[in-house]
């Protein structure tokens, strides 16, 4: 039996939680939710889907507040831009976000929210 996270969130394999719907990516290509302890921004970009830390390392401000133009997604509180190839801030380059591992089966999208360690 799966687990069950405080939000709903189902355990698939491996650490992965499911996170939501391939869907839910209509019509803006991008949506944040709050998982557990996480807040993802997960988007679809040239027909992949990603998802990064929807927290801003400056101030914690949202990132996918407002919508990926041009390539970046901009943090809704400073102004700050992030690269939606890398996650790297375009100011400041002590701050990138962090991005998740996905796994996509069928219509359900689930994140690794914690790494396991390295297998050697």
């Amino acid at each position: 039996m799966a687990n069950q996270s405080s939000d709903g969130g189902r355990q698939v394999s491996d650490g992965f939680v499911k996170i939501g719907y391939v869907h839910e990516l209509e019509p803006a290509n991008q949506f944040s939710r709050w998982v557990g302890d996480h807040d993802l921004l997960v988007f679809r970009r040239n027909g992949a889907v990603r998802a990064f830390s929807n927290i801003c390392p400056h101030f914690g401000g949202p990132v996918g507040y407002h919508q990926l133009a041009d390539g970046k997604f901009t943090c809704l509180w400073h102004n700050l831009q992030f690269d939606a190839e890398t996650g790297q801030c375009l100011a400041v380059a002590k701050f990138k976000l962090r991005e998740y591992k996905l796994l996509i089966e069928g219509n359900v999208i689930s994140a690794q929210l914690v790494e396991g360690p390295a297998s050697e």
